[in-house]
């Protein structure tokens, strides 16, 4: 009896496994859908259908339904959330903006989409993330580059055309030569230019600006006045993505209508692959990279060693992949990075790509001839690779760099060669001149025979002359 639960454990385990196998997204294909009711989700068949070919469980669930929960004992019940209910001032039974942060502080992916109509809820959320909305009942509005159709011109459905150059995010072809156009309804939102961790993918044209309807008049293009501080052109923000320290990514819109059915088959826009590149990147489907290995050890021997000393000549490694089409391929880049650091880097070196074995691996191979500083102690190898749009990749090894022992160290230093020389110079000199001191005599003065006699005789008359007679 006992066997049956585990084996149903078993079975969940597989059961899971085959799923997380057969998902598209490299993290999960649980997508939770909220909406205002189950009835107008209908305006978004589209883009949930679009969702559902691409391999996600999609659960659709009102705001308001009690039974909404993102986790269940400590565990996420979803991996990814879509709130499409701008107006909603809560979700399920005791959903707070907390909740959702902490779902994606546990890897969980987020898409909020606002609108003019947005509650406390979603500015407090979109607050946490560095996106601040305009005032309820704003909207986005663009007198130049608007939706005009069958005579009538709505200034408040902008065609947005200024994508920002993030090619993990969008394709080359948004924002190129030919730049596609994107019909977007709704509110605008200020981001911060600072925060790293946030990019504006979307943003107004220079005639793009963020009013208020002004009172009076019952149809959608009523008169539009300006708000007293507009915020216009490039600061002004329509969709902005962001993506934390862990990974998890979150994406914000200030329209729900840019998800809608109509405004993504309305001929001659790009909504639709605008929504499907975000959504993907977003539901991590593209540019997410992921280490699968890496490796150090010395260049003599080939072998990892316990601990390194000052000096040593090692070679460092680390295989590299990017997930997108559904499948893991090599990430090709010239500027990832190894540093040895204690507290400061020592050593900083770009690794360069080596030539794979097997063309059909999903690897790449990153590689550095790496010496070791003159310094001991404890360091972290690490290789702290950052992009924008990609998933960051940060591996550390703590490792240790011993001093030389001291029948080590070389018998002669090639930078003390002049030194050396010095001194030899110093003992040949001192050893020249000692020899010249002992063993030189100096030379005898030569005289001739006569001076000599001549010399004796002034001699022998001087001691004469001054001797004196003895007394009797």
């Amino acid at each position: 009896m006992r066997l049956l639960p585990s084996l149903g454990i078993c079975l969940a385990l597989g059961g899971a496994w085959l799923k997380a196998v057969e998902a598209k997204s490299a993290t999960g294909d649980r997508v939770l859908v909220l909406v205002p009711t189950t009835e107008s989700a209908k305006q978004y068949t589209y883009f949930l259908g679009t969702l559902e070919t691409r391999g996600f469980d999609i659960s659709v669930r009102a705001a308001s339904n009690s039974s909404v929960a993102l986790h269940l004992d400590g565990e996420r019940l979803y991996d990814h959330a879509i709130l499409l209910s701008p107006a909603a001032k809560k979700f399920g039974s005791d959903l707070t903006a907390h909740n959702f942060i902490r779902f994606v502080d546990d890897g969980g992916n987020l898409l909020v989409a606002a609108s003019s109509e947005l509650s406390d809820f979603h500015r407090k959320l979109g607050a946490q993330f560095g996106v601040e909305f305009e005032k309820r009942g704003s909207r986005a509005i663009d007198h130049v580059s608007h939706l005009s159709e069958n005579g009538s011109d709505d200034h408040s459905v902008v065609a947005a055309h200024r994508f920002f150059g993030v090619p993990a995010v969008l394709p080359s072809t948004f924002g190129g030569n030919n730049p596609g156009t994107v019909l977007y309804k709704g509110i605008a939102h200020k981001y911060e230019a600072k925060n790293p961790l946030l990019v504006p993918v979307l943003v107004g044209s220079t005639t793009t600006y963020s009013g208020n309807a002004a009172t009076g008049g019952d149809s959608d293009n009523k008169a539009l006045s300006p708000m007293d501080t507009p915020l216009s052109g490039k600061a002004l923000g329509l969709v902005s993505v962001f993506q934390t320290r862990s990974n998890a990514r979150v994406a914000f819109s200030g329209s729900t209508e840019l998800f809608s059915d109509s405004l993504m088959k309305k001929h001659g826009s790009s909504n639709t692959q605008f929504v499907t590149e975000v959504s993907k990147w977003v539901l991590q489907e593209k540019s997410v990279l992921r280490e699968t290995g890496h490796r150090h050890h010395l260049l003599s021997t080939g072998e990892k060693p316990e601990y390194y000393r000052i000096g040593n000549e090692m070679v460092y490694e680390i295989d590299l992949s990017v997930y997108r089409d559904d499948a893991w391929h090599p990430y090709v880049a010239n500027d990832v990075q190894f540093e040895a650091i204690m507290l400061d880097p020592y050593v900083r070196l770009t690794l360069n790509r080596t030539l794979p074995t097997d063309s059909k691996s999903p690897l790449a191979t990153y590689r550095g001839d790496i010496k070791l500083p003159d310094r001991y102690g404890t360091f972290t190898f690490r290789v702290n690779y950052k992009r924008t749009g990609y998933s960051n990749v940060d591996v550390k090894d703590t490792v240790a760099i011993w001093p030389l022992r001291h029948d080590e160290y070389p018998r002669f230093l090639t930078a003390a060669y002049p030194y050396y020389t010095s001194s030899f110079v110093m003992i040949i000199g001192f050893l020249a001149l000692s020899t010249a001191w002992l063993w030189n005599a100096e030379p005898k003065a030569k005289t001739n025979v006569k001076d000599e006699g001549k010399t004796k005789t002034k001699t022998k008359t001087k001691q004469s002359a001054t001797s004196k007679p003895k007394p009797n």
